[in-house]
Formats: structure tokens, sequence, C-alpha cells
């Protein structure tokens, strides 16, 4: 009965640990199935939306695939990062569950506990002590890598796999050891692509170790056992739909950018309240955290205490050497491809050149900083290793007590901040930008919002289809199969350009002058209309019976119909440039100052606008316009380029009332779009004249623009 007991608490004490440690560290708000506020946008929203097509989608085969999220984009639930793991098996049930229902509370709740667990089976290969196996734990559960992604990239805190396939490595090995390895194996397929690679590194080790190293296994078993797994892990990533997406596609751009630094585990990066974060010159490295490693106050207060074992005793890494070799060597590679071909020392980084061929192999693994997680938690673990092998029970006690509590209050200055964003107040619903009675009416009457264009308004519309179960290519996937978004891309252009429109769908379009097109449709069936900040294209809205009209007085007064995506102008109109007129928002795209009221500065050598001509076409384009002048400036050269043609070149020698006439020629208005721009050839700043402060440059001040016969 005792015995008993005692086994009970020896399985409890790791799950109590890793149970407190998510109370403690993400909060009870988080665990809600029906809390979906947390979700703001960003990795975490593409997650949700993953899921959330996918429960809403009919079944497929494989059974993996979400074609309803990016349509013709060849999606599946991976490439969302939604943790097929759970997404399959929910989707069973859906009809069970709530709406909405997020389940990666529950998976982050899970994450803790079986960090704890794997943690404390780690820990109890050296050690028999209940308490010593506890307090080892909280090193791991404490992790900074793990608790970053909380929030941020949930599938990638299934970091309890790593401890997982260390344990597999390190244990003495039974009868079970490859029914183990395909279980784990295949979870962590169903968990991310990453963890996959790693485990695969990890059980290879284990293969070569049991055959070379340890001799518990015949190559002739080894070869039963990899016959057996290799089809099984192919089955189920085929189902999962890896395979979705073709292996170019696959392999994308920026290895080297999200990789480790060789200082990284002593990096706080805000995670310390004593340890200063090294500074950090690399763009991308400091933006973003893919290569955060810090190990934690309570971590190097640990590796202070081993290292006189080490040199003491000689603890070295002998014993692992003779006895887990393959072991060593892959978590030796993976830490270097962590830490690419763009090497970083602290702020210090230079760059290894590597064959084409190669760069294209490791693209597939670009977020390289990850490889690195087996070889820190081995890290941690050899670092306990010396001190419960190294010293008394007493003064081991006592270390790991106060190293627990270093590193709990010490990763705090990380965790506490993100506590606040997880436990925001509950809510079922997102805020959104479309309050126009027209987007229920739509999301009610079409089958699918698309754009025609690599999209980015995927989280408004994405969590709008998900509401009114259309489908969209407004998506943001982890990996996209290219050569089949170009062709559908193309297609939904040919749709818009030269029609004919899909009737079941709905066209969302970006400002006129940030993406210039022209839209084919009819006027007297379809709708253009500008309805809360965006453009869109309704097919057949206005011969549809259950279809509200824009009208005054009407629930969709508010929206504005367009007569084209591009602001209409007509022939001789005047456009306005002034802060008050719509030249400005209209037509002005990059190099303009801010607005004043009798126009607008040129502050950069180029300055660009766009128009679409008026349908009468035009044959001249008068510009009214100021130049800067000074006492040692006194003439301003412009030169006025029209679709990469030279219309005029002028030199202004007024401050104010100067006019430029100049002839639209042939060739330039072959296309119905002008790009113009203006060469401020001379420019200088105020500040150069000795005027003011202002360090600009200003060049042509443009107060209106004039298309004449």
């Amino acid at each position: 009965m005792i015995k008993q007991a005692v086994n009970l608490y020896q399985y409890l004490l790791p799950l109590l640990i890793g149970a407190t440690a998510f109370f403690l560290i993400a909060g009870p708000h988080f665990l809600n199935p029906l809390n979906i506020a947390w979700l703001t946008g960003g990795d975490s929203l593409q997650h949700y939306l993953g899921w959330a097509f996918f429960r809403n989608s009919p079944w497929d085969w494989p059974l993996g695939l979400n074609p309803k999220y990016g349509m013709e984009f060849s999606n599946s639930i991976v490439f969302t990062d939604s943790i097929p793991l759970l997404a399959i098996p929910f989707k069973a049930i859906s009809y069970l569950l709530s709406k909405p229902f997020q389940y990666f509370g529950l998976w982050v709740l899970g994450c803790f506990v079986l960090q704890a667990w794997f943690a404390y089976k780690l820990i109890g290969l050296v050690s028999a002590s209940a308490l010593v196996r506890a307090l080892g734990t909280f090193f791991f559960v404490f992790s900074p890598p793990l608790i970053f992604r909380m929030g941020l990239h949930e599938s990638l805190m299934g970091q309890f796999l790593i401890l997982a396939g260390l344990y597999l490595n390190l244990r003495s090995q039974d009868t079970k050891q490859a029914i183990w390895w395909i279980l784990l194996l295949s979870t962590s397929a169903l968990t991310h692509f990453y963890f996959f690679v790693m485990l695969i590194a990890l059980w290879v080790a284990d293969l070569l170790n049991r055959v070379l190293v340890k001799k518990t296994a015949t190559p002739k078993f080894i070869f039963i056992e990899i016959g057996i797994t290799i089809p099984i892990l192919i089955l189920i990533l085929w189902q999962a739909g890896f395979f979705a997406v073709s292996g170019a596609s696959g392999a994308t751009r920026g290895f080297g950018d999200f990789r480790t630094n060789l200082l990284a585990l002593f990096n706080s990066r805000g995670w310390s309240y004593w340890l200063k974060p090294i500074n950090l010159r690399d763009s991308v490295e400091a933006a973003t955290g893919e290569g955060f490693q810090y190990l934690g106050a309570g971590n190097l207060f640990l590796l202070l205490c081993a290292v006189p074992i080490l040199i003491k005793r000689k603890l070295t890494l002998q014993v692992v050497w003779q006895r887990y070799l393959f072991l060593l060597i892959a978590l030796v590679v993976m830490a270097l491809i962590s830490f690419s071909n763009h090497i970083g020392v602290g702020s210090w980084n230079f760059r290894l050149d590597l064959p084409p061929a190669a760069l294209g192999v490791l693209s597939f693994v670009r977020s390289s900083a990850r490889l690195f997680w087996p070889f820190y938690y081995a890290s941690i673990f050899l670092i306990l290793y010396c001190i419960i092998k190294g010293y008394s029970k007493k003064t081991t006690y006592l270390i790991l007590v106060i190293g627990a509590l270093f590193q709990i209050i010490d990763t705090s200055a990380g965790w506490r901040p993100m506590r606040k964003i997880m436990n925001v107040p509950i809510s079922s619903e997102f805020k959104s930008p479309l309050k126009n009675p027209f987007w229920k009416a739509a999301g009610l009457h079409y089958q699918n919002v698309v754009m025609d264009e690599r999209p980015i308004f995927w989280e408004t519309f994405g969590l709008y289809a998900a509401q009114y179960g259309l489908s969209t290519n407004m998506v943001y996937l982890a990996r996209l199969d290219d050569g089949k978004a170009n062709k559908a891309i193309e297609k939904l252009g040919k749709e818009v350009n030269q029609g004919p429109l899909n009737a079941n769908s709905l066209y969302i379009f970006r400002d006129w002058k940030d993406s210039p097109r022209q839209v084919r449709f009819d006027p007297k069936v379809d709708l253009l209309a500008r309805i809360d900040g965006f453009n869109v294209l309704a097919t057949g809205w206005k011969v549809c019976a259950n279809c509200p009209p824009l009208e005054s007085g009407t629930a969709l007064a508010e929206a504005s119909e367009l007569n084209q995506l591009a602001p209409e102008i007509l022939l001789g109109e005047k456009i306005i440039f002034s802060s008050q007129a719509r030249g400005r928002d209209d037509f002005m795209i990059d190099g303009w100052g801010y607005g004043e009221e009798w126009g607008t500065w040129a502050v950069a050598p180029q300055a660009k606008l766009i128009f679409n001509f008026p349908t009468s076409k035009p044959k001249k384009m008068v510009i009214n316009a100021k130049a800067f002048l000074a006492p040692k400036h006194l003439q301003q050269e412009i030169e006025v380029w029209g679709n990469g043609s030279l219309l005029g070149k002028v030199t202004l020698k007024k401050f104010d009332g100067n006019q430029i006439e100049l002839t639209l020629p042939d060739q330039v208005m072959a296309n119905p779009i002008l790009n113009l721009e203006f060469r401020s050839i001379n420019a200088v700043s105020p500040k150069d004249m000795g005027l003011s402060t202002d360090e600009r440059l200003l060049g042509i001040g443009l107060q209106s623009i004039q298309f004449t016969r």
C-alpha cells in the first residue's frame, strides 16, 4: 500500500509542477476554449484560422487538406501550424464543440505538463531522489525558449518531444524501443515539421548507438525497425497534408537570417532582471526571437557550480563520447546548422559562402535556430548531471533550491508581461473593421472572398470568411506552393481585367495607387464600392433580390459607389495638391512632404504620382508649381518623366506662379495609366541655405495638375 502511494506520488509530482507552471505563467483565461480574445493577430491568428476553416470543411483525402483556406493554393492544416495532432481528432467531433472553439490553451497546458513529465524522467536517469528530480524539473519547465513561444507559436511549445527523444537515447533500452520511437516520431510529425526533423536526427543517433556502440541490437533488427518506421511515417506525413506543397516550394529563402548567435545562451534579451541584454546589430536577429536561447539565471548559476566539478573530478565529455557518440554528433551537427553560414558572436557578424545547392537543401529549415533546442536541453541535463554526481546530497539540494528560485524569478521578467496579454478579458468574438451591414449580406450571398494578388488583408478577411463559411485565397501560410499560387492569381487577374467575373465571388482590391489596374464589370449588374475603407466588387449585387442597395436612407448608405478603382479625372479638371484637397491622397505616391495650404513640396530627388487618364484622351498637361529658391540658389532645374519617357526639362526662376505646359506623346498615352515623376535636379535644403533648421531637400512645390486638349 505504501509502495503504491509512493509510485502515485512519483507520477503526480511532475504533473503538478507542469500544471502549476502553466497557471502561474499563462493564467486561467488562456485555457477557456471559448476565449479567442488573445488571438490578436500574426502567427497565433494564423493557427486559429487554419483550424476554423478546417473544422468547417468537408473531409478530404488526405485528411489534412484544407482547401477552403487558400483555395487553389494546395493548402493543408500542416501549413497553418494548427497542430494536426489535435486538429484532425477535434474535427471528427466538431459537431459537439462550441463555436468558436480554440484548443491551443489546452495544448499549452499539455506542453507544460509533458515538459515536466519528461524532464522528471530524464533526471531520474541520474537520481532516484524525488526531491532532486522535482527541483531539476523546474529548470526545464521555466525554459525561456519554451515560454517565449506562448501566444506566438504554440505548436513550437511541444519541446517535450525533444526531451522524450533524449530520454530514449539515454535510458536503458528494452524491447519496446522501436515502438516508442514510432509513437514519438509520429507525434512529432503531427505537431510541427521542425520537431520531426530534430526527432529524426535523434532517432538515427539512437539506431547507430544501439548497433555500433552499445551493441544492444543487431543490424538485422535495425533494418527491420527502419523498414517498418519509414512507411508509417510517410503515411502519416501524407495524411497530415505535408505533400500538398511541392518540394521546391517547401524550401524557402531565409536560411542564415533566423539563426542562433554563438552568445545566445547568455543573451537575456529582456528576460532577466540581473543580466543585461547583448546588443545585436543584425536587423533580422534583433527584430525576431528565433535565435532566443537564453538559459536563465538559474541555469547559469548551476553552470558556475558545475565548472569546479568538471575541473576537479574530471567529469568530462569522455563518458558521453564513449557511450553516446552518435547522440553527441547529432546534437553538434544540429547546433552547427542552427548557427548557419551567417555567424553571429554578439554584435559581430560575418557570412560564409556556401554552394547554391547546399543553401537549397538547408533552406528547408530556414528557421535553423530551432535546431539548437536539442543541444540546449542536453546542456541543461549535463549541467544537472554534474551537480547531482559531483556534490553531496545536502549541497545538491541547496544548489538546486537556489537555482530553481533564480530561474523562476529571473525569467519572470519575460513571462509576466506575456501573462498580462494572455489574460485580457475573455471574449468569444473578434474585433473587425467590417462594420457596414453590407458584409453580413455579402457573407450570406457569396461562396468566396478573393484578391487577384498576394493578399495583404488576410487577418480581416480570413476572420470574415471563417465567420460565414466562405472560401478565401487571402491566407497566411508557413509554406506556399508558388507555382499553383501564381497560376491562381493569374486566373483571377484575367477574371478582373478581361472577364467573365465569378458570380460566386466577392472581390477585394487594394487602393488603386498601390496596385493600379482596370476592372471590367457591368455597372448595371455589379457593384463596385468603397466600404469601411476597402474596395469591393460585388458581382451581380444590383440584380440580386436579397442584396440591399446602396441608396440614401438605407443601411448601406455610408458605402460609396465607384465608377472605377482609379479616382475619376475629368478633362480640364484642376487636381489640387493642398492639404485640404484630394490630389495628395488619390495620386501622390513617394517623395512628397506633408500637405500645406498651397500645395506639397517634393522632398526627395524623385517624387512620384500615378493617374488614370481621363476618358476623353488629353493631349497636354498643365502644371502649376512653386520652386524652392534662395539668395544662393536662384533657379530650380526640374525634369518631368511620364511612363519612362522624358516629357520635358524646365528651369524655374520664380518662387511662385510657375506654369509648366507639356505635350503628352502617343507612346505615353498608349498606357491608360500615367506614372508621373518629378526629378528635382539641384534640390537643396533650407538648412543648407542658412534659412532654417529644415533639412529636407526641397525641389518643386506642386500646386495643381490639369489634363487638357
